[in-house]
Parts: C-alpha cells; sequence; structure tokens
C-alpha cells in the first residue's frame, strides 16, 4: 500500500471485504480509517448508493476476481468480512470452518439479519423490521400512535460498528495466542443490545416499557424552539442549574427541585419548561448550556453540521474526491489515533496489483 499507512495504527493488517452490503462497507471503513489494507470484492451489481460509496469506500483496493482467485486472498488475509446469506460463502468454496481449518489464524466476520442459524435465518429484513425484530421500535414513537423508526439505515451501520469491534477485538487474541475464529453477528442481536435497562427493567418490573415519544421526564426531552428543535437532558445532580438557567419565577419554586415533587406533576413541570425553549434559538441554548454547565442539545439537519464550527475544529469531517467532485463525509470518530480519509478507487481497478502485494502473483 505503499507509505502512506505506516504510520497508522493498523498499518499491516489485511482485511478482506466480500458481500457488497452496508453492514460489511460500514465495518470495514473503520478498518480502513485506521491504515488497514482493505480489499473490496466486487461482484455484480453496485448496492451502495453513491453518497455510502463516497462515504464507506475511501482508500479501500477493489478487485473483481473468481471464486478460486478469491479463496486465496482470504487465506492471505487477517480479517475477512462478509454480509452474505448464510451459506453463500461456503457455496463459493470459502466456507468458514475450512478457511480457519487451513489457517487458524484468521478471523472471519459474518454479518446477516438474523444470524447463521436457527429458524430465522434465512430471513431477509429492511432497516426497519431489523429495528423490530431487535425491540427498538417498542420504545420509539408515542405510545398512542404506531413506532417511528430512526433515521437512515441505522440498524445496518449499527451491525457493522459491531462487527468492526469485534473483529479487531478477535485479530488482537489470533496476534497473542495464534487463533482467530469465526464470529456470527447478526443485526437483531445488536439492536436488542440497544434497549438498554429497558429490557432487564421490563423482566424485573414484569411490566414492558412503553413509548415515551420526545420527552422521557420534564427535564429530559425534546422541545420545540423557534429554529427546530431542541432539549436538555438533566440529571438530579444537573437539575438545578438548569432551573436556575431559565430565570423563569414560574420555574423558580423550590419544591421542583425535589425529584419526587417533579415525578408526580411532569405534566405540569413540562409546560413551563416547553414554555421556555418556545422562542429561543438552538445556537443560544447551546451556548446556555455549556456557560452553565448543564446537558444540552439541538436537532441538527446536515448543512446545520456540514457549517459547525466545532466539528470543523475537531477534523470530523473527511474530504473524498469522487467522480462527481469532492465529498464531506463524516470522518474518524475519535481524536487521538491517525486517520486518513483516502480517495475512491473504481471497480477492480486494482485486481492486479492486489495479487502481487497478497499472494505475489503477477498480471
Amino acid at each position: 500500500m505503499g507509505t502512506e499507512s505506516e504510520d497508522l495504527p493498523l498499518a499491516g493488517v489485511r482485511v478482506l471485504e466480500i458481500g457488497g452490503g452496508l453492514a460489511a462497507a460500514f465495518a470495514t471503513r473503520w478498518l480502513t480509517g485506521f491504515g488497514a489494507d482493505v480489499v473490496r470484492s466486487d461482484a455484480g451489481s453496485e448496492t451502495l448508493t453513491r453518497d455510502e460509496q463516497a462515504a464507506l469506500l475511501a482508500s479501500k483496493r477493489r478487485v473483481g476476481v473468481g471464486d478460486a482467485r478469491l479463496r486465496e486472498l482470504a487465506l492471505a488475509a487477517d480479517i475477512v468480512v462478509e454480509d452474505g446469506v448464510p451459506g453463500a460463502l461456503a457455496a463459493r468454496g470459502l466456507d468458514p470452518r475450512a478457511l480457519r481449518r487451513e489457517k487458524p489464524a484468521l478471523v472471519v466476520v459474518s454479518l446477516t439479519p438474523f444470524g447463521q442459524t436457527g429458524p430465522a435465518a434465512h430471513w431477509r429484513a429492511s432497516n426497519l423490521v431489523a429495528h423490530a425484530a431487535g425491540g427498538i421500535l417498542s420504545l420509539t414513537g408515542v405510545a398512542t400512535r404506531a413506532p417511528l423508526q430512526n433515521g437512515g439505515n441505522q440498524a445496518f451501520m449499527l451491525l457493522g460498528l459491531n462487527g468492526a469491534s469485534a473483529a479487531l477485538t478477535t485479530y488482537f487474541g489470533s496476534l497473542l495466542h495464534g487463533e482467530g475464529d469465526w464470529l456470527d453477528i447478526s443485526a437483531q442481536e445488536c439492536a436488542a443490545g440497544m434497549l438498554e435497562y429497558y429490557g432487564p427493567r421490563a423482566a424485573f418490573d414484569h411490566t414492558p416499557a412503553v413509548r415515551l415519544g420526545n420527552r422521557v421526564n420534564c427535564l429530559w426531552g425534546i422541545f420545540p424552539v423557534a429554529d427546530g428543535f431542541a432539549g436538555v437532558c438533566a440529571l438530579q445532580r444537573q437539575a438545578p442549574a438548569f432551573l436556575a438557567m431559565t430565570r423563569d419565577p414560574a420555574l423558580a419554586d423550590p419544591r421542583f427541585l425535589e425529584p419526587a415533587y417533579r415525578l408526580e406533576h411532569d405534566a405540569e413541570i413540562g409546560e413551563l419548561v416547553a414554555r421556555w425553549f418556545r422562542d429561543k434559538k438552538k445556537r443560544d441554548l447551546l451556548e446556555m448550556g455549556e456557560s452553565n454547565k448543564v446537558p444540552m442539545g439541538a436537532v441538527m439537519t446536515p448543512l446545520d453540521l456540514l457549517g459547525n464550527a466545532c466539528l470543523d475544529e475537531r477534523g470530523f469531517f473527511d474530504v473524498v474526491n469522487t467522480p462527481a467532485g469532492e465529498a464531506r463525509v463524516p470522518g474518524r470518530p475519535y481524536l487521538g489515533l491517525a486517520w486518513r480519509a483516502g480517495a475512491l478507487h473504481g471497480p477492480a481497478a486494482d485486481t492486479d496489483a492486489v495479487a502481487a502485494d497478497w499472494l505475489g502473483a503477477r498480471a
């Protein structure tokens, strides 16, 4: 891969991406950003949108090869990430168990909607279905209406994010012990993991959690403001600072400092809080929160985020060259480790170079 990745934390790690779906592309996007040599197998028509390609494929080398050569590449890789239907790899002569018998240190990550085995293993799933099956939709929206799904394809991005983390953890284990693994990760279990304490609480109370809309309680919710929506997420230790920050005489009642009283009169206090938010702007609210040490937030549009000075200062966005021009896409997940944005490669553009680098094969 040349010298550009030598100082990156995953320099020298070989990753093969097979499948072409969003989950595998998202998983390997983090690995290539931190320097892994990610090779994407192009087969069939592209399923990612142009925006998804710009965001997820930068710096990846791309090959167009048959199954026999793909197997050679899998055995030359450290990590294989795939998101085909269960059995798809085996049908192509790349059964994960057989690959690992031949190369025990290999890590294979399989990302599917419902896992490799079980009655639903071969079910297909949209983002909506994956979220519903994982239980998230039981908590999104208001109780009197149908549940709402979050925007975008968060179920499959969540699946990919879990895949990246699991791949790295297992790879580090293989470096220590010489043994990799075959990881079977489903979108359903990843979504279920997002339920946090709602599942255990329902089991403890024998009462299912209900959808609460944009508000959990009067000091923890989203409210309409003059230019959109903003909110507060004040824990008990932050409630006095928030109530003082409002400078609203109606919210200065000492009883409002008592969490039990607020809970008993949540609707009444919530009306006062909503009234306070109503005529203010998002930027002003964020500055007030920062000045008063109160956790405040605002619902941002994509254009808001592109113009956000804080994100710019942190280098949050990558600039990727695409056939249609430069694209600004979300970049590194956190600061502290070297990261590369890279550029888009064309389909199958690196077939010969990858064969030479990974297999020592001549074109």
